[in-house]
């Protein structure tokens, strides 16, 4: 009477995400199908990814992307990042970048790291849209900060060579450590190269 009320849908998809850990791919891909069919955005964007990898299903890129899109209406950040690297590369939908932006931009606008790197290589490249270095930059200062490795490594070159930040060798040696720190080996030998080793 007083207790929460246990949501079954919620209860299917922890089910399938341990199936999934225990490698049993059929079972999970048909928990996260009901999961799915009863509108949760967490199975939505994990059976896409089940579509794209071929585990327990077919590997159907254009199901995943279906999958991807749902989940992402529903505002599920990684599946909002999934959908963005689709249109990025054309995997499986018309290769779009202006809808990769979109998709990119509202997974980076709630924190997803991999999407504010993935704005800071559009930019950067000019990929779809002008290139700006000082857009990248800011993208990829988030990304840093949130200690992916791979960004940290690239702020930490961007801090050497000026390109849309301040040069600083103070903040590139930084960036560069956090990164070494972080299993980013090839931040070791640009640490190297600074020090003249």
């Amino acid at each position: 009477m007083f207790g929460s009320k246990k949501d079954p849908n919620e209860q299917i998809f922890k089910d399938a995400c341990k199936a999934y850990k225990k490698e049993d791919y059929n079972k999970a891909a048909e928990l996260f199908s009901d999961a799915a069919a009863l509108g949760h955005v967490g199975a939505m964007s994990d059976l896409g990814l089940m579509y794209a990898q071929g585990k327990g299903v077919p590997r159907i890129k254009q199901e995943a992307v279906k999958w991807w899109a749902k989940a992402a209406e529903g505002g599920e950040v990684k599946a909002q990042h999934n959908l963005a690297t689709a249109y990025a590369t054309g995997d499986g939908i018309q290769q779009s970048y202006e809808d990769a932006i979109v998709w990119f931009r509202k997974s980076a606008d709630q924190g997803y790291y991999k999407s504010q790197y993935s704005l800071y290589r559009i930019y950067s490249q000019g990929l779809g849209v002008q290139k700006d270095e000082v857009k990248a930059a800011e993208w990829l200062i988030k990304a840093a900060e949130q200690m992916y490795p791979k960004a940290e490594l690239e702020l930490g070159r961007l801090y050497i060579s000026g390109d849309g930040v301040e040069a600083s060798e103070k903040l590139a040696v930084k960036y560069l450590k956090r990164a070494a720190r972080h299993g980013e080996e090839s931040a070791v030998e640009v640490l190297k190269d600074i020090r003249g080793d």
